[in-house]
């Protein structure tokens, strides 16, 4: 049975490029960074107060030199993911201020406001507030 999800990889081609766009950019904090016996290197950031990781992947680290290229392939095509906030405009705000790219300007939709942004790779994301139903 599963219990939870824990961590979710993102492929990047460069480590330290990515570690400073979550962290300087988004808020998020680095959890673990450390470097196997072969160099590569195991990177995690997470949002503070979540339990779920992100692993920061540089598949050249890691891989062959064909795997690697497949995987450095997919940089920049995740899945969107949904990023929930409580307080939208101060958000996305700060985000623009600290030179996020969002693709178009917040709309507010049956379910809340939102806006799509990317990161330095071109993945899309989803900031999100939503409205309660009661």
């Amino acid at each position: 049975m599963l219990k939870k999800l824990a961590h979710v990889t993102l492929y990047v081609r460069d480590c330290e490029e990515a570690l400073q766009f979550y962290t300087d950019k988004l808020g998020f904090e680095k959890r673990m960074d450390s470097r196997m016996d072969d160099g590569s290197r195991w990177l995690t950031i997470g949002l503070p107060e979540q339990e779920l990781e992100i692993v920061l992947h540089d598949p050249t680290d890691w891989h062959s030199e064909d795997v690697a290229q497949q995987m450095l392939a997919l940089v920049g095509k995740n899945p969107m993911w949904v990023w929930q906030t409580d307080d939208f405009y101060s958000t996305y705000e700060q985000f623009r201020q600290n030179g996020v790219t969002f693709l178009g300007e917040p709309r507010d939709v049956m379910y809340g406001t939102e806006a799509v942004f990317t990161d330095l790779y071109g993945n899309q994301y989803l900031l999100l507030q939503t409205v309660s139903f009661s």
